[in-house]
């Protein structure tokens, strides 16, 4: 599948200037942890698909895309970048609104609970959290597709450490067999 976006720096570059139009200078682990969700979440809600050509590994401080961190490491790039399509810029908005002004650690605690990064994770520093990890994580009833983006809150889907889907537990409820 062809990504939304010709380059991740694309999607990097946006978020930065989304931040400084909200008055905030975006730090490197909150850039990598909004990346991250952009990808997972456009993943689960477009059947896999990429929004974005980028490879993120897992690691202790959370997933990264390590293209754009060492590219980053001497500040701001002095960069244009392409204007995305109004479709993926109305995804990117939505996901801002909704993560943009969390601080970059409640957003590793929303990552840490997906399973995907669970998942990718338990195989061992910088293992790749692929697109089909991230869909699966994402994807099914908890992200509805809505023109654009996804409408995120709706029923949730519960995963496994392994990445199998499991069923939500209420006590004194009999499991169906």
């Amino acid at each position: 599948m062809v990504p939304a976006v010709r380059s991740t720096l694309d999607v990097a570059l946006w978020l930065m200037v989304r931040a400084d139009s909200a008055g905030e200078r975006l730090q490197p682990q909150k850039l990598q942890r909004l990346l991250y969700l952009a990808q997972a979440h456009y993943a689960g809600a477009h059947d896999g698909a990429k929004l974005m050509p980028a490879v993120f590994l897992a690691t202790e401080l959370g997933p990264l895309e390590p293209n754009v961190y060492y590219l980053m490491q001497g500040g701001d790039p002095k960069m244009v970048y392409a204007d995305p399509s109004a479709i993926v810029e109305e995804f990117l908005m939505g996901l801002w609104d909704r993560y943009g002004p969390r601080p970059a650690e409640d957003l590793l605690t929303t990552i840490a609970a997906d399973g995907a990064y669970a998942l990718a994770l338990k195989g061992g520093r910088n293992t790749e959290i692929t697109a089909e990890i991230m869909c699966a994580g994402y994807g099914g009833k908890s992200a509805v597709k809505v023109k654009g983006g996804i409408k995120l809150g709706a029923e949730p889907s519960y995963w496994t450490a392994e990445g199998k889907r499991a069923t939500k537990w209420i006590p004194g409820q009999v499991p169906r067999r």
